[in-house]
């Protein structure tokens, strides 16, 4: 049986929220609740030793209910920015003991010895969760929507679960983006793509805060078409943004806000690049609310530059070392933007979320098609002609034939950054002659970065005014100088190189 399914988490508990503030306008919406029940489960999941299950994507539990008992197995499904499809097998038992074995045998994957796997099952952690479970009619459709309000736990760690999920069970795929939207816009949630398995899992192994790098480039091929590519590249970034801002919400690796503003930024320059061709009045929507959302995320760029600052592993961390009070004093500034920012509270933004459901509800629905032709062209059509634009654009911005300095570069940074993310979009249709051009100019991004934050330490001494640091002063102006000169040889050589298009 496949699922198509949305989730939300939240902050607060999930149906205390939801009766207060979203079941009362049900009405207003011509929503029915046909049923609603409340059950206590009762989950504990199983795997092997060698953690066969997890390492294909696989959920594997036994829950218990009300003295009744059923095992679960959920593939690895397909995950589009929140969008959850994938398999259910569910088989009823006597007693809370698993058995692979009543599984049909073609629901596990090749090669398996099913008799093996059962015989090395243990439990690994369990989920324990009230459930509030409504069914819901809108028009002709059906919609299961379940609140689970409890936590996930292991013999040494537990986490909370505060979750809302929403599954079509009959009828237009819409009814779930309406809901949905209903539900965003009266509580603060975010949509989710972690299933209470892959929870557990990080309880029981310990949570690991590392960054998910994206490709060197969008993987694209020569008959893809205009509409295949940007769904592709709006799906890249979703997923971008929903897996690090959970890692910030576990671990508030400052990092990881990083990586959710380039995630804002590359959704917003799809959709700026295909929004030529595929022309509808709900993509300029997104686009205009992108552009707005991406202003409010524009301090990430003094933080991230104090975070540089600050890292024992930059540049500045053994001059800087000599220097204790300025480092009280990047730090306090540090402290101030993310107190000032309220990053956790950004990401339940209502906004945000807003933003992900349009992007879904457009891969889904593809409204292009009712307006808009050359959808369907290869994007190797058009690609020549974006890239060629951004190019010449950058050209424009800084020809060889001027002299650039800090305030230059500072200036160029945004065009630059939205060439290089298009041809992030498009390069992987030029492999043979893509070649070594994009290296200088990350190199150029890369100093841009330092030079972003040896001018953040230059206004940081000069507010400080501190007689001790004029060492520092001296020393700040010495790397900006030096940093100039190589970013200077750099661009020349990035300007040299022969287009790949």
């Amino acid at each position: 049986m496949s699922e198509i399914e949305l989730k939300f988490v939240t902050g607060e508990h999930a149906h205390h929220a939801f009766t207060q503030s979203v079941l009362p306008l049900f009405e207003k919406h011509s929503i029915h609740v046909a049923s609603h029940r409340e059950m206590r489960l009762e989950n504990d999941y199983y795997d092997t030793n060698k953690h066969d299950f997890q390492n294909q994507k696989m959920g594997f539990r036994v829950r218990g209910n009300d003295g009744r008992y059923e095992q679960t197995l959920k593939t690895n499904g397909v995950v589009s920015g929140g969008l959850h499809t994938r398999s259910e097998f569910n088989i009823p038992l006597n007693y809370p003991q698993p058995d692979l074995t009543l599984f049909d045998a073609d629901v596990w994957p090749r090669d398996w010895d099913v008799t093996e796997k059962n015989a090395g099952l243990t439990k690994q952690f369990s989920t324990h969760f009230t459930r509030n479970a409504y069914m819901l009619e809108l028009g002709e459709s059906k919609v299961e929507l379940v609140l689970d309000c409890g936590e996930a736990c292991t013999d040494k760690a537990s986490s909370p679960i505060n979750e809302i999920e929403l599954e079509l069970i009959s009828g237009d795929i819409n009814s779930l983006f309406t809901l949905a939207t209903l539900i965003n816009d009266n509580m603060p949630v975010r949509l989710s793509d972690v299933s209470k398995a892959a929870q557990g899992y990080q309880l029981l192994h310990g949570f690991n805060a590392k960054i998910n790098p994206l490709p060197d480039f969008l993987a694209l091929d020569d008959d893809t078409s205009t509409e295949e590519a940007f769904c592709l590249a709006v799906q890249t970034a979703l997923a971008h943004w929903q897996h690090h801002e959970y890692i910030f919400c576990e671990s508030e690796s400052i990092k990881m806000l990083a990586e959710i503003e380039k995630s804002i930024r590359l959704l917003l320059q799809s959709v700026s690049l295909y929004l030529p061709v595929l022309q509808c009045p709900e993509l300029l929507s997104l686009h205009k609310k992108l552009v707005n959302h991406a202003q409010k995320w524009r301090w990430q760029d003094d933080l991230q530059s104090l975070r540089y600052l600050l890292s024992k592993k930059s540049l500045f961390n053994k001059a800087l070392n000599k220097h204790p009070a300025m480092v009280s004093y990047l730090q306090g500034r540090q402290a101030g933007l993310l107190y000032a920012h309220e990053p956790k509270k950004l990401l339940f933004d209502n906004d945000a979320t807003d933003i992900k459901i349009l992007a879904i509800k457009l891969v889904q629905n593809k409204p292009w098609r009712k307006v808009a032709t050359g959808y369907d062209h290869t994007v190797l059509e058009h690609a020549k002609g974006w890239l060629s634009q951004g190019w010449q654009t950058v050209q424009q911005s800084m020809p060889l034939s001027k002299t650039m300095g800090p305030a230059n570069y500072v200036a160029v940074e945004i065009v630059l950054r939205q060439t290089l993310w298009s041809g992030f979009l498009l390069g992987d249709l030029f492999v043979e002659e893509r070649g070594n051009f994009r290296a200088p100019w990350l190199d150029l991004l890369t100093g841009i970065d330092e030079l972003n934050a040896l001018l953040m330490l230059k206004r940081s001494v000069d507010d400080a005014d501190l007689e001790s640091h004029n060492e520092l002063r001296k020393w700040t102006a010495e790397k900006l100088t030096t940093l100039i000169r190589v970013m200077e040889r750099t661009r020349t050589v990035a300007m040299q190189r022969e287009i790949y298009w």
